[in-house]
């Protein structure tokens, strides 16, 4: 008989990023835990390097390390500069209550196409300078 670990919120994030080819990271900082992706495609694939690009946080509510089933507060993502400045919100929370599995495919799609556009005119003045893609 295997016991098998119910996945986190975080964990369906990720297997719905990584079904559209990106890889994101579990991140922690002051108690708060989150997902972090770089924001270009092709930046370098490891959890040390995501935090010195323009890069991705995304957040539902302070822990994305909770059980899938305690989902409450929706997934919401935020674009951050190489220096950890907040630049602007890619995606919003949901309007509407959404189970784990549809928020997290909500905002796996949401934040891929945002970052897909490669319409640099999409991001902040100060984020251009750092868009490589």
């Amino acid at each position: 008989m295997t016991n098998q670990k119910e996945p986190t919120e975080g964990d369906l994030l990720r297997a719905e990023l990584a079904a559209l080819g990106r890889h994101a990271f579990p991140g922690e900082e002051g108690g708060v835990t989150f997902l972090i992706m770089a924001a270009d495609p092709d930046a370098p694939d490891d959890e040390g390097s995501v935090y010195g690009v323009l890069h991705v946080l995304m957040y539902a509510g302070e822990r994305a390390d909770r059980p899938a089933a305690d989902h409450r507060e929706s997934w919401s993502a935020h674009l951050h500069d190489a220096d950890g400045t907040y630049l602007a919100t890619l995606v919003g929370s949901s309007p509407t209550p959404l189970d784990a599995a549809a928020d997290a495919a909500r905002c796996a799609r949401e934040v891929t196409e945002r970052l897909g556009r490669r319409r640099r005119g999409n991001f902040p003045p100060v984020a251009r300078r750092f868009c490589t893609f």
